[in-house]
């Protein structure tokens, strides 16, 4: 999963040297790698675990890098947001079910326990209509 945890970056140069955590590598749509990639490197980190915000600026980098060498279809633009919240629920899942479900309590620190709801904000987030249309603006003015 490209969340900002599970990339290396070369110290000098600040350039991207690899991804790791590849267990969930699959054959699959590009949008989904792409908003996964959005949903776990974008969004502003925030003291406050209500204060989910996408940072704009981070999300204009990530699209005009990506599509310097892959043009978005008019398709994947306008699903772009579906996507944003189809792969923020599919790790919002997969965090409560390792870490309330598979695991014993007492072996799993409350921070770990609760992480699916920063997740879960996320998607509430991208159903606010002034973030759809900050979203938008970006993905038109980085992928035309």
């Amino acid at each position: 999963d490209p969340f900002a945890d599970n990339i290396l970056v070369n110290g000098e140069t600040g350039d991207l040297s690899a991804f790791i955590d590849m267990e969930d590598v699959c054959v699959g749509p590009l949008l989904f790698d792409l908003t996964c990639c959005a949903i776990g490197c974008c969004f502003s980190d925030s003291e406050d675990p209500d204060a989910q915000k996408l940072d704009m600026q981070f999300f204009g980098a990530l699209l005009e890098g990506y599509c310097t060498n892959r043009k978005l279809p008019l398709f994947e633009q306008e699903h772009f947001i579906a996507f944003m919240k189809l792969t923020l629920l599919c790790n919002c899942c997969w965090r409560f079910v390792k870490f309330n479900v598979q695991s014993k309590r007492d072996e799993v620190p409350e921070e770990a326990r609760n992480s699916y709801l920063e997740l879960q904000r996320r998607i509430e987030y991208l159903d606010n209509p002034e973030a759809v249309e900050k979203i938008t603006q970006v993905l038109k003015k980085y992928c035309p």
